[in-house]
């Protein structure tokens, strides 16, 4: 079973390159191109890791971190 990971990246060609390096070391990926969507995201799956930018628009990634920390991700 492949490691699910969840991107959450702003920049397109960033979060491209990401996902191109970890799929191709046979990670499953799921990305997010703003805090608000990660924090969509991260109930629909179960990740075994989150990969977040500091600063993206409608959420930092310090503020998706508090929250799923508040909700109980570990």
């Amino acid at each position: 079973m492949k490691a699910k990971i969840l991107i959450a990246e702003d920049d397109p060609n960033i979060r491209l390159g990401l996902v191109a390096t970890l799929e191709s070391e046979g990670y499953d990926v799921t990305t997010a191109s703003d805090g608000a969507q990660a924090l969509k995201l991260f109930p629909q799956a179960k990740f075994e890791l989150v990969v977040l930018d500091i600063m993206m628009p409608k959420a930092s990634g310090y503020d998706v971190c508090r929250e799923l920390r508040a909700a109980g991700a570990r």
